[in-house]
């Protein structure tokens, strides 16, 4: 019963739309560097009539003590912004954390639609040619195989053709929604799945995992560039990483790492077992022992892994629309095999 209800809830939240998002992000980021304090800042926000009202709920959040991370959750902004901005609430610059988590979301959004526009146009011709498709399969096709059948010739070609065109549109069509109901369920289901089980999974999936290292490296040496500005020792970032939740691979794998240096493990070492943690990251803390050159290659690395991901979304993407076509491709050969090939037979019996 719980778990529908939670489904229900998360289906039917409102959300904020991501232009909103991003745009109270920037005049946020904007007031707060022209010296106004955050609850000055987001009365600011309030002369634009479609901030208003997120302006307005934020400042009651802060007013009753909460943070601004978790004001931002329940308006229900974006993850990269909450869990960015939740180690800023009491270690950091938050200023300077609003101000990266918008070059993020933002980065994030240009990515969204560059994927949009190049799946628009195929997924339409896809659906208009698979309308065409189910037409000529349920309509055409069987009228080609009573007229055969009326005038006692041989139907096993058209018969033939319908299974194998049926066989493979239908086959496709499954496959696709398979994998859209499983990725649609375990979005829901995933918080209540161990994350050691979680892990073993995203270790099973091929390309996904490799997102999946990318994110976690880029994450953890993120958090721990910032967490390390604050004047904190290395083991003391590990353990505030290891008390967060918005992270769970994070915070699983620095409870590891806290279990490892309470054994005299190196920490390098202890990174370098860690399946979605890069190796480079690991060498990284293996031949630093020095806080502010770790700050400092962290940064690097962190910026490296920025056009990295970025570099990868934007080649997935390119490979997104000559698949589409590729789709669109077989289903006009079904077609015209469809067609085709009794119209050859037929001619061939008169």
């Amino acid at each position: 019963m719980d778990l529908f209800q939670n489904l229900r809830t998360k289906i039917f939240k409102p959300r904020v739309r991501a232009a909103i998002q991003l745009n109270f992000l920037k005049r946020l980021s904007r007031s707060l560097s022209n010296g106004y304090s955050m609850l000055s800042a987001l009365e600011t926000l309030k002369w634009d009539k479609n901030l208003y009202y997120l302006a307005d709920e934020v400042s009651k959040h802060l007013k009753n003590g909460h943070s601004l991370d978790f004001a931002l959750d329940k308006m229900h902004f974006h993850p990269i912004i909450t869990n960015y901005l939740y180690f800023a609430k009491d270690y950091g610059n938050l200023e300077e954390s609003i101000e990266k988590c918008l070059v993020l979301y933002e980065r994030r959004l240009e990515n969204t639609k560059k994927f949009t526009q190049a799946i628009r146009y195929p997924i339409i011709l896809i659906i208009l040619f698979s309308i065409a498709f189910f037409f000529i399969q349920h309509q055409v096709l069987p009228n080609l195989l009573n007229l055969f059948q009326q005038n006692e010739q041989d139907a096993s070609v058209i018969q033939l053709v319908i299974n194998i065109s049926s066989i493979s549109y239908y086959s496709v069509i499954m496959l696709i929604l398979v994998c859209l109901l499983t990725m649609w369920i375990w979005h829901f289901i995933k918080k209540r799945v161990p994350i050691e089980t979680q892990i073993h999974i995203y270790r099973l999936v091929p390309i996904y995992r490799s997102y999946v290292r990318l994110n976690t490296s880029f994450l953890f040496s993120t958090h721990v560039e910032s967490l390390l500005k604050t004047g904190l020792s290395i083991k003391d970032v590990i353990a505030v990483l290891s008390t967060q939740q918005k992270l769970p691979i994070i915070m699983y794998y620095a409870k590891h790492l806290t279990k490892g240096l309470n054994q005299g493990i190196p920490l390098g070492h202890i990174m370098g077992q860690l399946n979605f943690i890069s190796p480079q990251l690991a060498s990284i803390f293996q031949k630093n022992s020095n806080s502010d050159t770790l700050e400092k290659d962290l940064a690097t690395y962190s910026s490296f892994l920025t056009d990295e991901l970025n570099e990868r979304i934007v080649k997935v993407i390119t490979y997104v629309q000559p698949i589409f076509f590729i789709l669109l491709g077989l289903i006009i050969i079904l077609i015209y095999l469809s067609l085709m090939l009794p119209m050859y037979q037929f001619i061939e019996t008169i």
